[in-house]
């Protein structure tokens, strides 16, 4: 007869008996002990029975729950026969009636073996793990009749949505604040070069306006400097005005500041346009000395010509920035947990969770529980 390897031994064993318990069985029993306080609960047990070398070997396969048997007796009552074995029909067709065990709270070492008739108390036992559908499927039933709806659940729900709320909003107004920021910052570097231009447009119109007075008394080069002034304005206007215009000294008489290099081109084309007439009428070389004064007539003073505006160059429109994507909440990797529920044990939940025990002791390690059996309702683990 081969016999379950990872077992726990429980207590002394008896030399003449050896009771094997499946985990689901002591789980269940384990389960109603800590319900039981001063009452007795008692707990009707099936399995199979072998013999070899005269020793009786029982292994405990189902449990359920006996509600017509209140204390420990020797002999059981025909009521209690036929509710246990209304049980086993039910539940556990493919085992035997062994025995009993009366739950007080105490902890669990013994059970009450039953053989033609006779009850008697057999002390120690081995707890294994196999796989048992059967007392499976009634801890199941068993919890759907007398579990209470728990609130833990969708606390825990709503806590976490309101904390994700919370972080979309924040993300949210954080977003509008840069967005704000950086909009008043194009805004103002626009103004800032809106009023740069402005500037510096005012300054060529001052500049043409002195060049122009100093040139006032020569009916010549008037119109040369119109033509010219309106090259410049035209130059102006096609390129984009620096932010900084280098000026100078033009004149110290005058003291009035105006572009260095505008104003060489001015100077140039007024001094072209004052020698060429001469050179061209008198064909020879301007004499150095004053010409004698001729009366002149009153001079009729020439229409002032309207200065003509030139054109304020429109503003580059700034590139409006794309709105930043809204940042996605990453789910906030939480661990796995559990929280524990009337049946339960370790090793079901790493057989419900993994489909197999191995990751038993990982669990304990990682929950610091020394003992697998002392686990509490409502107490919340994490699984691996």
């Amino acid at each position: 007869m081969e016999l379950p390897k990872n077992i726990t031994q429980i207590g002394e064993s008896d030399k003449f008996c050896k009771i094997y318990a499946e985990d689901y069985v002591v789980s269940y029993l384990k389960q109603l002990n800590r319900v039981a306080g001063d009452k007795n609960l008692a707990v009707a047990l099936y399995g199979t029975r072998k013999e070899e070398a005269g020793i009786s070997y029982l292994f405990l396969y189902g449990a359920g729950r006996l509600n017509f048997l209140q204390r420990e007796s020797r002999h059981l009552s025909q009521a209690v026969q036929q509710e246990a074995e209304r049980q086993r029909q039910r539940y556990f067709r493919e085992y035997s009636f062994l025995g009993y065990k009366i739950l007080n709270g105490e902890m669990i070492e013994g059970f009450q073996i039953c053989e033609q008739g006779v009850c008697r108390y057999i002390s120690g036992y081995a707890q294994f793990y196999e796989k048992n559908d059967s007392m499976l499927a009634y801890m199941l039933e068993q919890r759907q009749e007398d579990a209470v709806p728990e609130q833990v659940e969708q606390e825990k729900y709503d806590m976490v949505k309101k904390r994700q709320e919370e972080r979309r909003m924040q993300a949210e107004m954080e977003r509008k604040r840069t967005d704000n920021r950086d909009r008043r910052v194009k805004d103002k570097q626009s103004g800032s070069s809106l009023r740069r231009m402005q500037y510096s447009a005012a300054v060529v119109f001052a500049l043409l306006c002195v060049v122009g007075l100093t040139t006032i008394n020569d009916g010549n080069g008037w119109n040369d400097l119109q033509a010219a002034a309106r090259r410049m304005v035209d130059n102006i206007s096609q390129q984009q005005i620096p932010d900084v215009m280098e000026v100078s000294n033009f004149s110290a008489e005058a003291g009035t500041i105006v572009a260095e290099d505008k104003l060489a081109e001015a100077i140039r084309m007024e001094n072209d346009a004052a020698a060429e007439p001469a050179a061209v009428q008198s064909g020879a070389t301007v004499p150095t000395s004053a010409p004698e004064p001729v009366a002149t007539p009153e001079p009729t003073t020439p229409p002032t010509p309207e200065p003509t505006q030139p054109p304020t160059p429109e503003p580059t429109q700034a590139p409006t920035p794309e709105p930043s994507a809204e940042p996605t909440q990453e789910p906030v990797a939480e661990p796995t947990s559990y929280v524990i529920k009337r049946g339960d044990t370790l090793i079901g939940i790493c057989i419900a969770t993994y489909g197999s025990d191995e990751k038993v002791r990982e669990i304990c390690g990682l929950n610091n529980i020394s003992n697998p059996d002392d686990i509490k309702v409502g107490q919340k683990i994490l699984l691996p």
